[in-house]
């Protein structure tokens, strides 16, 4: 029996259809205006199931949204995550892509929707980097499930440079100086001003402050262990958004949940300080509970009552919180302390990140590097242990 054969269509004379059993051993058809175009179609589908590349054209007409969402539906993830993954879809899908067919995109449709991103949308090189690598994973998925044959985002050259996030991020990035990291402390609320020193001082991320616990701080060791976070990405009767909870933060290994940083001096005063005078709440001891110490601190409170009161009261511009983040990783590279120690302490996987985004950061760089090439230049300055040294 034929897999594949073409006969005048029974509802138009006119049109002829290519007729062809699937993998599955189900009868699939297509209608074309002309009989060239019917055979053409019959002589592909019999190319695909002999090579086993067979695709089901209904599925490639589905839209590139349609099959975004299909995507992450089906993925083991933390309803952060989704949320990142809808709010992708929102703004930058959706509104370029619309209502156009996975199987229509080629290669010159991606790099459109990446100059879009760049210049619509406003996107800075990491997050188009990001979105474009988020997509090329959907369209490989796509393939590996016979929705498409071929991913174009294996063809677009250049796409989510590296060194061209890096560029502008060092272009952006803003700098904060010892001076104006101790002004916000100083203008932080009581209440919550510890919790600041301890994302400028041990390298906390928002999340990893708002849940420290008392049995995490090891005065007398001098360190302070990190393995839990705040986050909104609890599950709610509804369904419909996320509810904040405390949990253990991800571990690039299953036997090590967290990882202990040190406890600097000035830092350990400070949560003393708050120990005494804030007390900690609940069975887990939190030190950094809501205003109300009724539950968790939510990060919309924190961004409105506490980050931009502090900034308002230093009298500095805009910055995010992440920003004094970027001071304890910078300030421990500009005293020397070894990368990977760096890295460790704030979490890192590798030591690519502080070598990328880090390095740069703290003030003085520049002038540094200035007045080492300036000595090094100057009549009589020999290279080290280069005296009575002779030239070969």
């Amino acid at each position: 029996m034929a897999r594949a054969w073409v006969a005048r269509s029974k509802d138009d004379p006119k049109k002829w259809t290519t007729f062809w059993y699937d993998p599955d051993g189900k009868q699939r058809q297509k209608s074309f205006s002309t009989k060239t175009r019917a055979d053409d179609h019959r002589k592909r589908k019999e190319q695909e199931l002999d090579a086993g590349t067979y695709l089901d054209d209904r599925l490639g007409k589905q839209t590139v949204v349609a099959v975004w969402e299909q995507w992450f539906n089906q993925r083991k993830l933390t309803n952060s995550t989704k949320k990142q993954y809808r709010s992708i879809l929102n703004t930058t899908i959706k509104p370029f892509f619309r209502a156009r067919t996975i199987v229509s995109l080629k290669v010159a449709d991606i790099e459109k929707w990446l100059l879009w991103m760049e210049e619509e949308a406003g996107l800075a090189a990491r997050t188009r980097r990001q979105r474009f690598s988020y997509f090329s994973g959907m369209m490989d998925w796509a393939v590996v499930n016979e929705i498409i044959g071929r991913n174009p985002c294996k063809k677009v050259k250049g796409a989510g440079s590296r060194a061209k996030e890096i560029r502008e991020y060092k272009n952006k990035a803003r700098r904060l100086t010892t001076r104006e990291v101790l002004a916000i402390l100083d203008g932080a609320p009581p209440r919550y001003r510890a919790m600041l020193w301890l994302m400028a001082g041990c390298g906390l991320r928002l999340g990893e402050a708002m849940a420290v616990a008392r049995d995490q701080i090891d005065f007398k060791g001098e360190t302070l262990r990190v393995d839990f976070q705040i986050t909104e990405d609890g599950e709610t009767d509804s369904g419909k958004n996320s509810a904040i909870q405390r949990r253990h933060i991800k571990a690039r290994d299953a036997e090590e949940p967290g990882r202990t940083v040190p406890l600097p001096p000035n830092v350990a005063f400070e949560l003393r300080r708050h120990l005494k005078n804030h007390g900690t709440w609940g069975p887990e001891r939190l030190l950094f509970p809501n205003v109300t110490r009724s539950g968790y601190l939510y990060a919309s409170y924190f961004y409105r009552q506490i980050w931009m009161v502090s900034l308002t009261k230093a009298a500095l511009d805009y910055c995010k919180p992440h920003a004094v983040r970027h001071y304890y990783g910078s300030r421990l590279l500009y005293a020397g302390v070894p990368e990977n120690d760096v890295a460790d302490w704030m979490g890192h996987s590798s030591t690519d990140v502080l070598r990328e985004h880090y390095h740069y950061i703290f003030e003085g760089a520049e002038e540094r590097g200035r007045s080492a090439i300036a000595s090094m230049l100057s009549p009589g300055a020999d290279d080290p242990g280069a005296a009575g040294s002779e030239v070969a």
